[in-house]
Protein backbone atom coordinates (compact mmCIF):
# COMPACT_ATOMS: atom_id res chain seq x y z
CA UNK A 1 0.00 0.00 0.00
CA UNK A 2 1.03 3.54 -0.71
CA UNK A 3 1.60 6.22 1.95
CA UNK A 4 -0.12 9.71 1.59
CA UNK A 5 2.88 12.38 1.50
CA UNK A 6 1.47 15.27 4.18
CA UNK A 7 3.21 18.18 4.30
CA UNK A 8 2.88 19.95 8.18
CA UNK A 9 2.45 23.23 8.52
CA UNK A 10 5.63 23.82 10.07
CA UNK A 11 7.47 22.44 7.19
CA UNK A 12 5.19 24.41 4.67
CA UNK A 13 5.63 27.60 6.12
CA UNK A 14 9.77 26.89 6.25
CA UNK A 15 9.59 26.28 2.31
CA UNK A 16 7.65 29.59 2.42
CA UNK A 17 10.17 31.74 4.10
CA UNK A 18 12.70 30.13 2.14
CA UNK A 19 11.52 30.93 -0.97
CA UNK A 20 10.67 34.72 0.51
CA UNK A 21 14.34 35.46 1.95
CA UNK A 22 15.42 33.59 -1.87
CA UNK A 23 13.86 36.66 -3.74
CA UNK A 24 14.90 39.36 -1.47
CA UNK A 25 18.44 38.45 -1.59
CA UNK A 26 18.13 37.75 -5.43
CA UNK A 27 16.57 41.88 -5.30
CA UNK A 28 19.25 43.33 -3.12
CA UNK A 29 22.33 41.74 -4.97
CA UNK A 30 20.28 42.85 -8.49
CA UNK A 31 20.10 46.54 -6.62
CA UNK A 32 23.68 45.92 -5.60
CA UNK A 33 24.82 45.89 -9.00
CA UNK A 34 23.15 49.35 -10.03
CA UNK A 35 24.57 52.28 -9.43
CA UNK A 36 23.95 56.08 -10.55
CA UNK A 37 25.59 59.18 -11.84
CA UNK A 38 26.26 61.71 -8.56
CA UNK A 39 25.15 65.28 -8.71
CA UNK A 40 28.56 66.47 -10.67
CA UNK A 41 26.56 67.72 -13.77
CA UNK A 42 28.58 65.74 -16.43
CA UNK A 43 30.93 62.80 -16.20
CA UNK A 44 32.80 61.21 -18.76
CA UNK A 45 33.38 57.50 -19.46
CA UNK A 46 36.63 56.33 -20.06
CA UNK A 47 38.10 52.66 -21.26
CA UNK A 48 40.47 52.78 -18.37
CA UNK A 49 41.14 53.45 -15.39
CA UNK A 50 42.79 56.89 -15.94
CA UNK A 51 41.79 60.52 -16.23
CA UNK A 52 43.93 60.65 -19.36
CA UNK A 53 42.24 57.28 -20.93
CA UNK A 54 40.05 57.51 -23.66
CA UNK A 55 36.34 58.85 -23.99
CA UNK A 56 34.13 56.18 -24.69
CA UNK A 57 30.75 58.07 -23.82
CA UNK A 58 31.11 61.59 -22.81
CA UNK A 59 28.72 63.96 -20.80
CA UNK A 60 26.62 61.72 -18.56
CA UNK A 61 24.57 63.81 -16.44
CA UNK A 62 23.77 63.56 -13.38
CA UNK A 63 21.23 60.75 -12.37
CA UNK A 64 22.49 58.58 -15.18
CA UNK A 65 21.45 54.94 -14.54
CA UNK A 66 24.65 52.44 -14.68
CA UNK A 67 25.26 48.88 -14.23
CA UNK A 68 28.03 47.83 -11.76
CA UNK A 69 30.30 45.25 -13.18
CA UNK A 70 33.57 45.38 -10.51
CA UNK A 71 35.75 48.12 -8.53
CA UNK A 72 39.23 48.26 -8.75
CA UNK A 73 41.96 50.42 -7.53
CA UNK A 74 44.68 52.20 -10.08
CA UNK A 75 48.42 52.67 -9.08
CA UNK A 76 47.30 55.98 -7.48
CA UNK A 77 45.14 53.96 -4.83
CA UNK A 78 42.29 55.72 -6.40
CA UNK A 79 39.12 53.31 -6.72
CA UNK A 80 37.39 53.17 -10.25
CA UNK A 81 33.80 51.68 -11.33
CA UNK A 82 34.18 49.22 -14.39
CA UNK A 83 30.32 50.12 -15.83
CA UNK A 84 27.85 49.48 -18.50
CA UNK A 85 25.33 52.12 -19.75
CA UNK A 86 21.69 51.73 -20.32
CA UNK A 87 22.93 51.34 -24.22
CA UNK A 88 25.34 48.32 -23.66
CA UNK A 89 28.87 50.71 -23.66
CA UNK A 90 31.48 49.76 -21.03
CA UNK A 91 33.80 52.13 -19.57
CA UNK A 92 35.39 53.11 -16.47
CA UNK A 93 34.50 55.70 -13.98
CA UNK A 94 36.05 57.08 -10.51
CA UNK A 95 34.03 55.87 -7.88
CA UNK A 96 33.43 59.16 -6.44
CA UNK A 97 30.96 60.18 -9.10
CA UNK A 98 28.60 57.46 -8.27
CA UNK A 99 26.28 56.88 -5.46
CA UNK A 100 23.69 54.21 -3.77
CA UNK A 101 20.84 55.82 -4.66
CA UNK A 102 18.97 58.23 -7.06
CA UNK A 103 19.86 61.55 -7.01
CA UNK A 104 17.66 64.37 -5.05
CA UNK A 105 16.39 65.50 -8.38
CA UNK A 106 15.53 62.33 -9.38
CA UNK A 107 13.83 61.77 -6.37
CA UNK A 108 12.00 64.98 -7.04
CA UNK A 109 10.88 63.75 -9.80
CA UNK A 110 9.59 60.61 -8.68
CA UNK A 111 8.06 62.50 -5.44
CA UNK A 112 6.43 65.20 -7.77
CA UNK A 113 5.16 62.27 -10.23
CA UNK A 114 3.75 60.26 -7.03
CA UNK A 115 2.06 63.91 -6.16
CA UNK A 116 0.76 63.98 -9.28
CA UNK A 117 -0.64 60.43 -9.45
CA UNK A 118 -2.06 61.27 -5.74
CA UNK A 119 -3.68 64.30 -7.30
CA UNK A 120 -4.77 62.38 -10.08
CA UNK A 121 -6.25 59.99 -7.81
CA UNK A 122 -8.04 62.61 -5.43
CA UNK A 123 -9.38 64.58 -8.41
CA UNK A 124 -10.60 61.10 -9.81
CA UNK A 125 -11.85 60.33 -6.52
CA UNK A 126 -13.34 64.03 -5.92
CA UNK A 127 -15.29 63.34 -9.78
CA UNK A 128 -16.44 59.75 -8.43
CA UNK A 129 -18.19 61.25 -5.43
CA UNK A 130 -19.77 63.93 -7.11
CA UNK A 131 -20.90 62.06 -9.69
CA UNK A 132 -21.95 59.66 -6.77
CA UNK A 133 -24.25 62.20 -5.22
CA UNK A 134 -25.72 63.37 -8.60
CA UNK A 135 -26.96 59.63 -8.83
CA UNK A 136 -27.99 59.47 -5.49
CA UNK A 137 -30.11 62.70 -6.15
CA UNK A 138 -31.17 60.90 -9.39
CA UNK A 139 -32.17 58.16 -7.58
CA UNK A 140 -34.20 60.14 -5.51
CA UNK A 141 -36.15 61.69 -7.96
CA UNK A 142 -36.44 58.51 -9.46
CA UNK A 143 -37.98 57.49 -6.16
CA UNK A 144 -40.56 60.45 -6.26
CA UNK A 145 -41.09 60.04 -9.48
CA UNK A 146 -42.30 56.59 -9.53
CA UNK A 147 -44.48 57.38 -6.47
CA UNK A 148 -46.20 59.85 -7.81
CA UNK A 149 -46.57 57.29 -10.84
CA UNK A 150 -48.07 55.02 -8.60
CA UNK A 151 -50.54 57.63 -6.58
CA UNK A 152 -51.80 58.45 -10.07
CA UNK A 153 -52.41 54.69 -11.10
CA UNK A 154 -54.31 54.66 -7.64
CA UNK A 155 -56.26 57.56 -8.85
CA UNK A 156 -57.15 56.47 -12.27
CA UNK A 157 -57.86 53.24 -10.97
CA UNK A 158 -60.16 54.62 -8.41
CA UNK A 159 -61.95 56.40 -10.97
CA UNK A 160 -62.19 53.62 -13.43
CA UNK A 161 -63.62 51.81 -10.95
CA UNK A 162 -66.38 54.64 -10.43
CA UNK A 163 -66.82 54.86 -13.91
CA UNK A 164 -67.74 50.88 -13.89
CA UNK A 165 -70.15 51.57 -11.05
CA UNK A 166 -71.77 54.25 -13.18
CA UNK A 167 -71.92 52.28 -16.37
CA UNK A 168 -73.33 49.07 -14.57
CA UNK A 169 -75.75 51.72 -12.58
CA UNK A 170 -76.16 53.50 -15.90
CA UNK A 171 -77.24 49.89 -17.17
CA UNK A 172 -79.69 48.83 -14.49
CA UNK A 173 -81.54 52.47 -15.13
CA UNK A 174 -82.21 51.66 -18.38
CA UNK A 175 -83.14 48.08 -18.02
CA UNK A 176 -85.47 49.56 -15.34
CA UNK A 177 -86.64 52.05 -17.58
CA UNK A 178 -87.11 49.35 -20.46
CA UNK A 179 -89.69 47.61 -17.62
CA UNK A 180 -90.85 50.42 -16.84
CA UNK A 181 -92.23 51.40 -20.39
CA UNK A 182 -93.15 47.80 -21.16
CA UNK A 183 -95.82 47.93 -18.34
CA UNK A 184 -96.48 51.44 -19.33
CA UNK A 185 -97.36 49.67 -23.16
CA UNK A 186 -99.52 46.93 -21.28
CA UNK A 187 -101.20 49.17 -19.11
CA UNK A 188 -101.84 50.95 -22.16
CA UNK A 189 -103.07 48.00 -24.16
CA UNK A 190 -105.28 46.79 -21.42
CA UNK A 191 -106.61 50.56 -20.84
CA UNK A 192 -107.83 50.40 -24.78
CA UNK A 193 -109.09 46.98 -24.35
CA UNK A 194 -111.33 48.28 -21.32
CA UNK A 195 -112.03 51.60 -23.12
CA UNK A 196 -113.55 49.34 -26.07
CA UNK A 197 -115.07 46.99 -23.52
CA UNK A 198 -116.90 50.22 -22.20
CA UNK A 199 -117.87 51.57 -25.62
CA UNK A 200 -119.68 47.64 -26.26
CA UNK A 201 -121.30 47.72 -23.26
CA UNK A 202 -122.66 51.23 -23.77
CA UNK A 203 -124.07 50.49 -26.87
CA UNK A 204 -124.99 47.20 -25.73
CA UNK A 205 -126.92 49.19 -22.76
CA UNK A 206 -128.62 51.57 -25.32
CA UNK A 207 -129.85 49.43 -28.05
CA UNK A 208 -131.52 47.30 -25.23
CA UNK A 209 -133.00 50.37 -23.24
CA UNK A 210 -134.06 51.41 -27.11
CA UNK A 211 -135.36 47.95 -27.35
CA UNK A 212 -137.28 48.09 -24.27
CA UNK A 213 -138.63 51.90 -25.05
CA UNK A 214 -140.02 50.26 -28.14
CA UNK A 215 -141.39 47.12 -26.93
CA UNK A 216 -143.09 49.88 -24.45
CA UNK A 217 -144.70 51.83 -26.85
CA UNK A 218 -146.09 48.82 -28.35
CA UNK A 219 -147.63 47.50 -25.57
CA UNK A 220 -148.86 51.05 -24.17
CA UNK A 221 -150.45 51.30 -27.83
CA UNK A 222 -152.05 48.12 -27.49
CA UNK A 223 -153.17 48.80 -24.16
CA UNK A 224 -155.13 52.14 -25.38
CA UNK A 225 -156.63 50.12 -28.06
CA UNK A 226 -158.16 47.66 -26.02
CA UNK A 227 -159.07 50.59 -23.29
CA UNK A 228 -161.04 52.18 -26.21
CA UNK A 229 -162.54 49.26 -27.08
CA UNK A 230 -163.80 48.84 -23.81
CA UNK A 231 -165.54 51.80 -23.06
CA UNK A 232 -167.35 51.70 -26.98
CA UNK A 233 -169.01 48.73 -25.80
Amino acid sequence: MKKNLLISPSILLALVCTLISVVYSLNSFAQANVRYISDVMYVPLRASMSNNAEVVKAALTSGTRLRLIREEQDASNDTWALVEATDGVQGWIRTQHLINEPTASIKLERVNAQLARASSSAKEALERQKAHDQLQIDYENLQQEYQALLDSTDSLRQTSAAAVDLEQENQRIHENNQLLQTRVDVLQAENEQLRDADRYNQWVYGAGLLICGVILSFLLQALGKRKRQSEWR
